[in-house]
C-alpha cells in the first residue's frame, strides 16, 4: 500500500504536466482558429454575398451576373461587404465553443462523433447571427437596422428561422472538418510539417462544405425571406 502511494505521488507532477501540455495546446487551436476564422471572413465575405444572392435568386444564373446585380445596386463594391459584423463577432465565440465541446468529447464519442456534437452546439449561436446576415445582405441595409427592427417587431424568435436545416449544416460540416481532421492528423506522426496540415485542413474543409452545402441553401433560402412571410421547409426545398 505504502509503494502505491508513493508510485501515484510520482506519477502526479507528469499527470499535472501532460494535462498542462494539453491544455496550452487547446488554447493555441482555439486562438488560431478564432483569428483564422476572422480573417476568412474579412477575405471570404464577398464571396458570401454573392452566394447568398444566387441561392435566394433564381434569376440570378451566375456568379458574375450575380456581382453585377449587386454593384447596380450600388456603385461601391463596399455592397458586397454588407452584414460582415455579425460573423465577425461569431467568429470569436463560436470557435471558443466549437474547439471546447470538440476536445471535451473526443475521448468519449471519438472524432466525428465529437465533431456533429461540437456543430450543432455551434448552431445555436450561428443561426441567429446568419439571420441578420443574410437579411443585411439581402435587403440592403446595415445589421444594427436589421436588430432594430426585430426589437421594434418584438419577434426574436425570428432569429432561430432555418433553425433545423443549421443544425444539419453544422453539424454536418464540423463532423467532416474537425472529426475527419483530426482522424487524418491521427494516422500521421506526431510533428507533421506545416505543408501536411495546411493540406489535410484544406481537404477536410472542402469535403465539410460540399457534405453541408445542400442544408446552407434551405437555411438560406428561409432566412432570407421577408418577415411577414414565413416559407416551409417543403417549398425551400
Amino acid at each position: 500500500r505504502v509503494e502505491s502511494q508513493e508510485k501515484s505521488r510520482r506519477r502526479a507532477p507528469q499527470q499535472k504536466a501532460l494535462k498542462g501540455r494539453l491544455m496550452s495546446s487547446w488554447m493555441q487551436e482555439i486562438i488560431g482558429a478564432t483569428g483564422a476564422g476572422c480573417a476568412s471572413t474579412l477575405v471570404g465575405h464577398p464571396l458570401d454575398t454573392i452566394k447568398v444572392h444566387l441561392q435566394t435568386n433564381p434569376k440570378l444564373n451566375g456568379t458574375f451576373v450575380a456581382v453585377k446585380h449587386l454593384l447596380n445596386q450600388e456603385s461601391s463594391s463596399l455592397v458586397l461587404f454588407r452584414g460582415m459584423a455579425p460573423p465577425l463577432v461569431n467568429a470569436v465565440v463560436m470557435n471558443t465553443v466549437m474547439f471546447s465541446v470538440f476536445y471535451e468529447l473526443k475521448q468519449m464519442l471519438g472524432p466525428l462523433g465529437a465533431g456533429l456534437v461540437s456543430g450543432v452546439a455551434t448552431a445555436f449561436l450561428s443561426t441567429p447571427t446568419d439571420y441578420v446576415k443574410i437579411q443585411s445582405q439581402l435587403k440592403g441595409v446595415n445589421s444594427m437596422h436589421v436588430v432594430n427592427r426585430i426589437l421594434f417587431e418584438r419577434n426574436p424568435t425570428i432569429l432561430f428561422r432555418g433553425h433545423v436545416a443549421n443544425l444539419a449544416r453544422e453539424g454536418v460540416f464540423t463532423m467532416v472538418y474537425l472529426g475527419l481532421y483530426d482522424v487524418l492528423r491521427g494516422k500521421r506522426k506526431p510533428h507533421t510539417n506545416l505543408f501536411e496540415v495546411a493540406v489535410t485542413a484544406s481537404l477536410t474543409g472542402g469535403f465539410a462544405w460540399i457534405a453541408s452545402y445542400p442544408f446552407d441553401t434551405i437555411k438560406t433560402v428561409i432566412q432570407g425571406s421577408s418577415t411577414q412571410q414565413q416559407v416551409s421547409y417543403n417549398d425551400a426545398i
